[in-house]
């Protein structure tokens, strides 16, 4: 399956990148929030903080639409309590958005696309910065429904 979503995306990109009269590219970065939603936390607090970083591309298809295709790096999981238990859930993935852009005004732009995420390794540990230990049986790919609000900077940021 992993394959299939590989191709897909490469697929994707090589189209779009044969179309494309302007392309730019760069590196991105910035904060997650995340939590896993099967684990037996339920509150907000339970939410783990982490970082993404990664390249990113964009390919222009007119004035006002375009498209975008990232891989990064993303640190993702959970801390939750059970029975008096901290544990805390660490997943590595690798992420591969793909999103369909619209320019509402010069700069200010909305995106939105799916984004397909490897699994590069997943552990836990029963005890605050305490030994992890791989977890066992784990899903090895994620698929989710991203979207967001963009702005270029005139200076390519």
């Amino acid at each position: 399956m992993k394959s299939f979503y590989i191709s897909l995306v490469a697929l994707l990109l090589v189209t779009t990148a044969a179309q494309a009269q302007d392309f730019s590219y760069g590196i991105m970065g910035g904060y997650n929030l995340s939590k896993v939603d099967n684990a037996l936390g339920g509150d907000f607090a339970d939410n783990k903080s982490n970082y993404h970083i990664g390249l990113i591309a964009e390919f222009p298809q007119g004035d006002k639409w375009s498209f975008e295709a990232a891989a990064f790096y993303s640190g993702e999981g959970e801390s939750l309590d059970f029975n008096g238990t901290t544990s805390t859930i660490y997943l590595r993935f690798i992420n591969v958005p793909v999103h369909f852009k619209y320019y509402l005004t010069e700069g200010f732009s909305l995106h939105a696309g799916p984004q397909v995420g490897f699994l590069l390794n997943a552990k836990q540990s029963f005890v605050e910065d305490g030994d992890r230990e791989d977890i066992e049986g784990k899903v090895n790919s994620s698929f989710a429904l991203t979207g967001g609000l963009g702005y270029d900077f005139g200076n390519g940021l």
